[in-house]
C-alpha cells in the first residue's frame, strides 16, 4: 500500500479546510490518511501537573477523533489513523513526510493551539518535507466546487519531471486539464515567443502520450513567474510547482522566493513537489 496523505491538525478551520482536500485526494486514489496533532505543550517535562497533562492530552485526543469522525462523514470508507505526538508540530509533520504520499496543511491558521500559521509551522514543513506538501487555505473551496483547471509552472529545467507529472497525474484523476504555464518576466519579441514556446513544448513532451484524456493548455506569459501563478490561482483548483531537494543536514526542498509568494498570495490550494 502507498504512504499515508498526512493531516496537521491543530483545531482550526483552515484545519478543517486542509482535512477536505486530504480526504478527496484520498478518496480518489484508495490511500489510507494519518491526522497528526504535534504539541510542544505535551512534552512531559516535569513542569505541569501530571493530572493537568493527562487533560491536556485527553483534550488533545478528542480533537482528532473529532477530525476522524468528520473525514468519516465526508468520505465514508476512508481508513483514518490519528497520532499525538509530544514534538513540535511541524517537526512532526516533517517527521511523518518520509513515509507519507502527501502532506497537507492548513494556511494562515488563527487561533486552535499551536495554529498551523503559514509562515511558521506551515512553512517549515513546505520547506522540510520529504514528499509533497499540500497547502490550502480558509478560503479555498470545497473540492467538489473547484475548478476543473491545474496550473502547473514550468521554467524549463531537466528537474522538473517530478512535479509535472504529478499535476498530470492529479488531473486525470480528478477530470481537469492542465493549464501548463511559463512566464519569462517581460516582453518579448515574435522570435524569443517561438523559442519560448518551443521550451515549452519540450518540457511537456510525453506527458499527453500519458495522460491522452487530459487537455492542456500552454500559455507564455510575459508576467513575472510569481505574478502569473498568483493571477491563474483565481480561476484555478490547484497550483503545482516544484522544488529543488537539499542535501545534508538541512534537507528538504529549497523554496525559493517564486515559491514564497505563490504559497503566501495564491487563491487556491498549492501543492510543493520535491525534485527528483
Amino acid at each position: 500500500m502507498s504512504g499515508p496523505i498526512v493531516v496537521g491538525i491543530d483545531g482550526s478551520a483552515h484545519a478543517w479546510r486542509a482535512l477536505d482536500w486530504a480526504a478527496d485526494r484520498a478518496g480518489r486514489h484508495s490511500l489510507p490518511v494519518l491526522l497528526v496533532h504535534g504539541s510542544r505543550a505535551l512534552v512531559d517535562e516535569g513542569t505541569i501537573p501530571q493530572d493537568a497533562l493527562h487533560r491536556l492530552v485527553a483534550e488533545r485526543e478528542d480533537l482528532l477523533v473529532e477530525a476522524r469522525q468528520y473525514a468519516l462523514k465526508i468520505q465514508p470508507g476512508l481508513d483514518v489513523q490519528t497520532r499525538l505526538v509530544p514534538a513540535d508540530p511541524g517537526r512532526a509533520l516533517v517527521e511523518e513526510s518520509e513515509r507519507a504520499d502527501l502532506v497537507t496543511v492548513g494556511s494562515r491558521g488563527q487561533g486552535g493551539f499551536e495554529g498551523l500559521l503559514f509562515g511558521s509551522v506551515g512553512l517549515y514543513t513546505a520547506a522540510h518535507a520529504r514528499c509533497p506538501v499540500l497547502v490550502v487555505s480558509h478560503s479555498a473551496p470545497y473540492p467538489t466546487d473547484a475548478s476543473a483547471q491545474i496550473v502547473v509552472g514550468i521554467e524549463g529545467q531537466d528537474d522538473e519531471r517530478a512535479f509535472i507529472e504529478w499535476a498530470f497525474a492529479e488531473a486525470a484523476s480528478r477530470g481537469s486539464r492542465v493549464l501548463a504555464l511559463h512566464a519569462v518576466g517581460g516582453e518579448f519579441s515574435p522570435r524569443r515567443r517561438v523559442i519560448e514556446d518551443l521550451e515549452l513544448s519540450e518540457a511537456l513532451a510525453g506527458y499527453q502520450e500519458r495522460y491522452p484524456d487530459v487537455q492542456v493548455d500552454r500559455l507564455v506569459s510575459d508576467r513575472t513567474a510569481a505574478q502569473a501563478l498568483v493571477e491563474a490561482s483565481e480561476n484555478s483548483a490547484l497550483v503545482v510547482v516544484g522544488a529543488r531537494r537539499r542535501r545534508g543536514p538541512l534537507a528538504g526542498m529549497a523554496l525559493g522566493r517564486v515559491n514564497h509568494t505563490v504559497l503566501h498570495h495564491a487563491r487556491c490550494p498549492v501543492v510543493v513537489v520535491p525534485g527528483s
